[in-house]
């Protein structure tokens, strides 16, 4: 039965993660990946155990969350990230240019263009 549910949980993990990876940032997938982290910590605490929880570890839990909310909160101000949609990004342009550096010499003559 932990099987199947386990399973059914990392399908849906993976959809998500596929589903975002489009839409947010490289900093945004970050910060989800880590917030995810931190579900599957607490959730493994309150359904096996306490064993590995310390103080350590819940103040880490703890500062990740802050940081998680400071960057939601900076992400989405006007000048944040999250807000500019992904066409306003300019795409640079290449202009073709000449390259009359090196004289050619011309087979008939032997010489150059410059000379005749």
């Amino acid at each position: 039965m932990f099987i199947v549910l386990s399973c059914s949980i990392a399908v849906g993990t993976n959809l998500s993660q596929f589903i975002c990876i489009g839409r947010f940032t490289a900093v945004s997938f970050q910060v989800l990946g880590h917030m995810k982290t931190i579900l599957v910590l607490t959730l493994g605490f309150i359904l096996f155990g306490k064993e590995g929880l310390n103080l350590q570890v819940i103040v880490g839990m703890i500062i990740a969350i802050m940081g998680m909310i400071w960057y939601g909160n900076a992400s989405s101000k006007p000048g944040g990230k999250e807000s500019r949609s992904s066409s306003s990004i300019p795409i640079p342009t290449t202009k073709t240019q000449e390259y009359n550096l090196l004289p050619v010499a011309s087979a008939e003559t032997g010489h150059s263009d410059e000379e005749v």
